[in-house]
């Protein structure tokens, strides 16, 4: 039983990454993040994201966890969300 306990965390770890749909995340960019990064991705309040270096696994991170001033959207965004709103920025701004 505690076995199981210890394991669970490792298996969440080890499920392979959901596929982003840039199409659906385009919406959730509008709605989430025009506000502070521009709806044209150059920034305001927060970074421009166009040109960026980061991998789309990285944008997933940043925006499940926050980095710095960015906030966390684990919270408030679903793990499918999350996975197409950096479809979404890589797309359109990391490698149009």
């Amino acid at each position: 039983m505690h076995l199981r306990v210890l394991f669970l965390p490792l298996l969440a770890a080890c499920a392979p990454a959901l596929e982003g749909d840039a199409a659906a995340g385009g919406p959730i960019f509008a709605t989430n993040c025009s506000s502070c990064h521009g709806a044209d991705g150059t920034g305001g309040s927060g970074p421009s994201l166009v040109d960026s270096t980061y991998a789309e696994a990285k944008t997933v991170d940043i925006v499940t966890n926050g980095d710095g001033d960015m906030p966390a959207f684990s919270g408030s965004l679903s793990d499918q969300d999350i996975a197409d709103v950096a479809a979404y920025v890589d797309v359109t701004f990391v490698n149009p």
